[in-house]
């Protein structure tokens, strides 16, 4: 399987003290949504299509994931809680190892969990060693069975370098 993984784009500031459920309903900057955009329609020219278009339930993450859905024929996105902040990598992959025959898939989410999810799959590393930045996103290879140290990194693309492609 190929995994498409997006870090969510620029939110709204994070009100200090706010609540965790305040937190989640960040959405995306009217900056934020225009690069999201940008890079969902780079990301659509780079993968084609996709199998399996899952977020975050976080609202940031959510538009993300819708913008690059529109781009990709509009694809259903799925919320997966295991997505959220705080999910760890090996529930990410449990949840991955569910979806038997998917050729190509997509998630969206946050930091430091996706750089730490995919340099998991990656090397077997529990400690980052890349980061997304808010709208980069990277493709990997998985084997059949998704196992720590065991996927191939495709590519990595800044934010910036992804709303350059054309």
């Amino acid at each position: 399987m190929k995994l498409l993984v997006l870090r969510h784009d620029v939110a709204g500031p994070r009100e200090p003290g706010a609540a965790a459920d305040a937190d989640a309903k960040r959405a995306l900057t009217a900056s934020g949504r225009k690069r999201a955009e940008r890079a969902a329609r780079a990301l659509a020219r780079l993968v084609g299509e996709v199998d399996v278009l899952a977020s975050s339930p976080l609202v940031r993450a959510r538009e993300t994931a819708d913008a690059l859905a529109a781009e990709l024929d509009e694809v259903e996105v799925t919320e997966v809680d295991v997505l959220a902040p705080g999910g760890g990598p090996a529930d990410v992959a449990a949840w991955l190892r569910e979806l038997h025959g998917v050729e190509q898939a997509a998630i969206v989410g946050h930091e430091p969990g996706l750089s730490a999810f995919v340099t998991w799959l990656v090397s077997g590393l529990s400690t980052p060693i890349l980061e997304l930045g808010k709208g980069g996103a990277c493709l990997l290879e998985l084997p059949d069975h998704v196992a720590p140290g065991q996927a191939k990194l495709l590519w990595l693309l800044r934010p910036g370098q992804l709303r350059r492609l054309r």
